[in-house]
């Protein structure tokens, strides 16, 4: 007796309707991720240059300085 494999049944028209509104809301909200990611990546890059790992006279970094200016 040999094994067959029966596919699942096709989905229905809602169903199929429903399932590609939800893959374009999923690929909505990986593109709004994704371009939040590149803008945060971009904002640390900038912020890596312009702190540079300069020290102060007392050998704090200028992110330690402005750290203790906020408190």
């Amino acid at each position: 007796m040999s094994i067959q494999s029966q596919a699942p049944p096709a989905l229905s028209l809602p169903q199929r309707y429903l399932a590609s509104i939800l893959l374009r809301l999923r690929r909505l909200i990986n593109r709004s991720v994704a371009g939040m990611l590149a803008n945060r990546e971009k904002a640390a890059m900038q912020f890596a240059k312009g702190c540079g790992g300069t020290t102060a006279s007392d050998g704090s970094t200028v992110r330690d300085t402005h750290h203790h200016q906020r408190i």
